[in-house]
């Protein structure tokens, strides 16, 4: 008899490997965190493992694109009214840059991956985009008075 054997290991992404086949048969299999492999769920198996590789590859290059679209903005100028002292009324929101990113560079980008302190005077502020988890941008931000 075989002393190891192969299964499919079911949880999010599910793969292929060897283990002991006491293991496999009394605690894997019947408690349904793996299933015997059979020619189908091998081809379905490997199926699944090259959509998930064409995503990743699609989500890379999309990544890259952003990337290349954010490092072209030299920095953003938003104009809003002031009151007294060079304080402005209300405050610049992560909204509001990102509908100024999406009118002039046609990017799509989230409120959330917008990292911003806040704003409630006029000048030049920083402001960080985060891309992706590693990855993220500085840029400048300036607030110019519509009433001077």
């Amino acid at each position: 008899m075989k002393r190891k054997i192969q299964i499919i290991i079911r949880e999010k992404n599910e793969y292929l490997i060897s283990v002991a086949r006491g293991h496999a048969f009394n605690y894997l299999i019947p408690k349904k965190n793996a299933q015997i492999p059979t020619k189908k769920r091998i081809k379905h198996l490997e199926m699944f493992q090259e959509i998930r590789t064409n995503k990743s590859e699609v989500n890379k290059v999309k990544i890259q694109k952003m990337i290349n679209e954010v490092e072209k903005i030299n920095k953003i100028s938003i104009y809003k009214k002031r009151g007294g002292n060079q304080l402005i009324f209300g405050s610049i929101t992560e909204k509001e840059i990102s509908t100024w990113i999406l009118t002039h560079t046609n990017l799509q980008i989230e409120r959330s991956q917008i990292n911003i302190s806040e704003i409630k005077k006029t000048g030049i502020k920083d402001l960080t985009i985060n891309i992706k988890k590693n990855i993220s941008k500085k840029l400048q931000i300036n607030i110019i008075p519509v009433n001077i």
